[in-house]
C-alpha cells in the first residue's frame, strides 16, 4: 500500500554508508598510533547513525525481521559457505592479484598484550556493523530506488526482494565497485548468491545475518591459521 511520507527517505540509508567510506578514507592520514582508537570510531560512526535512524522508526524492514531459530541458523550456514568461495581463488590460485602482505591488518597495532582486544573490536566492525549498514544500503537501498530511478515514486513502496533486471544488476554493479579490484573475482559470485537467497527468504534479516557469518568466518579463519600474528598474506582480507 503506498503512504504518504515526508522527503525522500534516503539519508536513514546513504547516512551510515557514506560515513564510514568517509572516515575510512580519512583514517590512513592518521599515524600508527590512532589505528587502535580508530577501529572504535569507524564502526561506532555509522553504528550511532543506524541506532538514531532505528528510533526515529526509519527502519520498518529491521523492526519486522522474523528471526526464526531454523532460518537463522540456515542463513548463518549460507554465510560460512559464502566465506569459503570468497577466500577459495585465493588460497588455491598463487598468481591472483591481492595486496602485499604488509598492507593487510595488524592485530598487533596496539601491542601483543592487547591482541584480543583487537581482534574483538574488529570483529564488532567488520562482523556486525558493516553487514547492517551495507546491507540496508545495498539491499533495501539500492535495489528498491533502481526500480523508481527516473520516473516518480517512492522506493520504500516498493516491497522488498522483489526481483527486477535493472534491481538486480544494480547491486551487482555497486556492490562490486565498492571493493577493491583485487576482489571482484569474489565479490560478483557473493553478491548474485546473495542476491538469489534475499529473493527466497525476503526478510532484510536474512542478507544481514548470511553477510554477517561471511565476514566473521573470515575472520575466524584467518586468526586460526595466523595464530593472531602479523604480516600473514590472509590478513588482507580483513
Amino acid at each position: 500500500m503506498t503512504t504518504a511520507r515526508e522527503g525522500h527517505g534516503w539519508w536513514p540509508y546513504l547516512g551510515p554508508y557514506l560515513a564510514f567510506l568517509v572516515s575510512s578514507q580519512f583514517a590512513g592520514e592518521f599515524p600508527a598510533s590512532w589505528q587502535p582508537v580508530l577501529l572504535v570510531v569507524k564502526p561506532a560512526i555509522p553504528g550511532g547513525l543506524i541506532l538514531y535512524f532505528f528510533l526515529r522508526g526509519d527502519y520498518p524492514e529491521l523492526r519486522a525481521m522474523k528471526l526464526h531459530p531454523v532460518w537463522t541458523l540456515l542463513d548463518i550456514a549460507f554465510g560460512v559457505l559464502l566465506a569459503v568461495v570468497w577466500m577459495a581463488p585465493y588460497l588455491l590460485i598463487e598468481g591472483l592479484d591481492r595486496p602485499a602482505a604488509e598492507d593487510g591488518f595488524d592485530p598487533h597495532m596496539a601491542g601483543a598484550g592487547a591482541v584480543t582486544t583487537i581482534l574483538a573490536l574488529r570483529m564488532i566492525g567488520f562482523g556486525v556493523v558493516t553487514p547492517i549498514f551495507e546491507e540496508l544500503f545495498i539491499r533495501s537501498f539500492v535495489m528498491r530506488y533502481a526500480d523508481c530511478y527516473l520516473r516518480a515514486g517512492d522506493f520504500r513502496d516498493i516491497p522488498l526482494a522483489r526481483y527486477t533486471a535493472r534491481s538486480f544488476w544494480s547491486t551487482v554493479v555497486i556492490f562490486t565497485v565498492a571493493h577493491a579490484p583485487w576482489e571482484w573475482w569474489v565479490c560478483v559470485p557473493w553478491i548474485i548468491a546473495t542476491n538469489l537467497w534475499f529473493y527466497w527468504r525476503k526478510d532484510i534479516g536474512s542478507p544481514i545475518l548470511v553477510h554477517a557469518a561471511t565476514n566473521a568466518s573470515i575472520l575466524v579463519y584467518v586468526t586460526w591459521v595466523t595464530g593472531g600474528f602479523p604480516g600473514h598474506p590472509l590478513w588482507v582480507f580483513i
